[in-house]
């Protein structure tokens, strides 16, 4: 039987991973093993050994022709060299045929991994390539073969920095946010973990509203709902003197409407985020305002009736997953009804709300 061994830092896994798997795994009819690294040799390491290994298990779950070793953890030691890795499989099973995958990056620096010659000699080096043929003495020295195929254009870095989440499954999604692995270090260092579980229902229920109606990538609701109160905590006096050198149009607006400003700032700045329909969904999520963009429509929707509010908004919800328009529309109808009750008919004071109830009302 042919086996591919592919190891990496997989710090996470994400889809242009798997899509290197399934290419070569396809030209060389082989089975996969996927070996996370406890920590590899020339990267740095963020997150423990065995979330990593759950979120590569996620990943590969449902393709039957790959599996994942945690062969590198068993060692004891935090670095391994990957001759152990390749004597070790190679051992345990003698009859097998086996390739070593490895990314075109890796090809120039080759030369430089332990006992380099005796890994060519035990295994057959395959290098995944976008770019295809290209001259290395690495190439020839240690008898390389090229696959090619599609490009995935995604790092681990971007998912780490929460750009690039559509590179990740819904499990992996999931399991991310339930152990706040990731952007969520940075993500808490501006809201408190009340506010935090409140954005994640945010995020999940823009991200279904989203996925249901069929609105290109879904994950950009997602990354708005998880940022849309990332300004919430910020002090008033602080606020109030950010809002006059940054909008100085809304300054006047009532003290609750300034994070939603601010927050498309953080956003923006700290965050990296430079999509105007995002920015746009968190800058007026609050208030709503009039003419709003699809996602601000589904954010500011989301935000209004997700589950953890405390009241029972599953019709709401129904007519946000059913048609995203109509339901934010039924949620319109049902905060100004809520606000006149709360405030009376003269008591809404801010003017982006009105304009947003009188354009679509």
């Amino acid at each position: 039987m042919n086996k591919i061994l592919f190891p990496g830092s997989f710090n996470p896994i994400h889809d242009g991973h798997l899509n290197m798997a399934k290419i070569a795994s396809d030209k060389y009819d082989a089975e996969v093993i996927l070996i996370p690294a406890v920590v590899s040799v020339w990267k740095s390491q963020s997150i423990s050994f065995a979330h990593k290994l759950e979120l590569v298990k996620l990943m590969v779950e449902n393709e039957p022709r790959m599996s994942v070793s945690d062969y590198e953890s068993t060692l004891g030691q935090e670095i391994n060299y990957t001759i152990n890795t390749v004597r070790y499989f190679v051992n345990k099973y003698p009859d097998d045929h086996f390739f070593l995958l490895i990314g075109e990056d890796q090809v120039n620096e080759f030369h430089r991994w332990k006992d380099a010659l005796e890994i060519s000699t035990l295994v057959k080096v395959i290098y995944y390539s976008r770019n295809g043929y290209q001259e290395n003495d690495n190439i020839k020295t240690f008898n390389m073969e090229m696959v090619s195929g599609e490009e995935v254009n995604v790092s681990s870095t971007e998912i780490r920095d929460m750009k690039c989440l559509e590179h990740l499954n819904r499990k992996m999604l999931t399991y991310i946010e339930q152990n706040k692995l990731y952007y969520f270090d940075k993500i808490k260092m501006f809201i408190d973990e009340k506010r935090l579980s409140h954005s994640i229902s945010v995020a999940n229920l823009a991200y279904d509203i989203a996925l249901s109606n069929h609105i290109d990538n879904p994950i950009r609701a997602y990354q708005a709902g998880l940022l849309h109160d990332i300004a919430k905590t910020i002090a008033a006096e602080e606020a109030k003197a950010k809002m006059k050198e940054l909008f100085p149009e809304y300054a006047d607006l009532p003290r609750f409407a300034y994070h939603q400003f601010l927050g498309s700032v953080i956003a923006e700045e700290e965050f990296g985020f430079d999509d105007e329909e995002i920015l746009d969904a968190i800058r007026f999520h609050a208030t709503g305002k009039a003419k709003m963009t699809k996602l601000g429509e589904i954010i500011y929707a989301s935000d209004k009736i997700e589950p953890t509010r405390g009241f029972d908004s599953t019709d709401l919800i129904r007519a946000c997953l059913k048609d995203y328009h109509k339901g934010f529309i039924e949620v319109l109808r049902a905060n100004k009804e809520y606000l006149i009750e709360k405030k009376g008919p003269g008591g809404i004071e801010n003017t982006l709300t009105l304009e947003c109830f009188d354009y679509y009302l």
